[in-house]
């Protein structure tokens, strides 16, 4: 070979690698940022104007993993996008998972997506939960596809999901919401002579499906967490001052006021001895709000009724 054919092969070379470096380096397409979808159905997502209340306070439990291969991780990183979701709508309270992990343990509730009636209402009374999300990730796969382009190779890693995702009242126990939804994520990249293309295993593809597939699951979650009643708890009583475990943060206001409830009855299917949820309780009494303290509690005194106790319900006067 001539040396005139060796310096054309080599500057062939070069001038492949300097494309592929401003052309073939890395790049993602479906990528999920700030935690909104690229389908465009983030725009149902956002806020209007600056939600005032009262918000409900929701819990993310680790979804169950189902997927065939066991895919590490994959449920804990569909509890933690999904809060983050939640969270940046602004119209919710989300407990943060590490809490509720640590709470659920020490009270022996358990911490999959197993959730009962029974569970949920522990819940509920323990972590002054309006509402539990859980679900369980039921499929995943990811595939790599490549095409030649002269001496140029690219390859795109494309991530499938699959979520179940329910919803469940914790003053009722009841299923509001039981669904599913696909995620979809493309990495692509590239190189010359096939070095440099070679694509490895990151979470970017797990957590980019995820995303999608929970972000769009947001659009029916919202509609049935906006129509689930806001209700407090009643965690102390001190004469005629009431306090409660919402205040300011939540969304409510001075001169508020709130309607007491018992409970209710904890109903139970005779056949199958599975509770099928909580009665309507009793009307006791009215509260006003006259105060806040700490990080989100309220203090009220008592308008009309008597018997109050902890763990009573408050809602809002209608």
């Amino acid at each position: 070979m001539t040396k005139t054919s060796n310096f054309y092969r080599l500057t062939v070379l070069l001038l492949a690698a300097s494309f592929c470096l401003f052309s073939c380096s890395p790049k993602m397409t479906g990528q999920v940022r700030d935690d909104s979808s690229l389908t465009g159905i983030s725009d149902e997502l956002a806020p209007t104007g600056e939600y005032t209340g009262p918000k409900l306070r929701v819990g993310v439990v680790n979804f169950q993993n189902k997927t065939p291969s066991r895919v590490l991780g994959i449920g804990d990183a569909a509890s933690d996008i999904l809060g983050t979701i939640l969270q940046k709508t602004t119209r919710f309270i989300i407990i943060p998972q590490q809490d509720l992990k640590s709470i659920m343990e020490q009270q022996s509730l358990g911490a999959t997506g197993a959730i009962d009636p029974n569970t949920a209402a522990k819940m509920g009374k323990v972590l002054g939960l309006n509402a539990i999300v859980t679900g369980a990730i039921t499929a995943y796969s990811e595939v790599e596809e490549g095409r030649d382009l002269l001496i140029v190779k690219s390859k795109t890693q494309v991530a499938r999901v699959t979520v179940d995702y329910r919803i469940v009242d914790t003053t009722t126990g009841i299923q509001i919401l039981a669904d599913s939804g696909q995620g979809v994520y493309k990495k692509k990249t590239g190189g010359v002579l096939g070095l440099g293309s070679k694509s490895s295993y990151d979470t970017d593809l797990r957590d980019g499906a995820l995303r999608d597939a929970l972000t769009k699951a947001m659009v029916n979650m919202l509609k049935q967490l906006e129509a689930t009643d806001w209700n407090g708890r009643i965690a102390s009583v001190k004469g005629r001052n009431v306090y409660l475990n919402a205040g300011k943060k939540t969304g409510l206001h001075v001169g508020e006021i709130l309607v007491v409830q018992d409970l209710g009855e904890d109903i139970i299917d005779p056949q199958t001895g599975i509770s099928l949820g909580r009665a309507p309780g009793n009307i006791k009494g009215e509260l006003m709000i006259t105060a806040f303290f700490g990080k989100d509690g309220s203090v009220a005194t008592i308008k009309s009724g008597a018997g109050f106790k902890v763990n009573d319900l408050v809602k809002l006067k209608e």
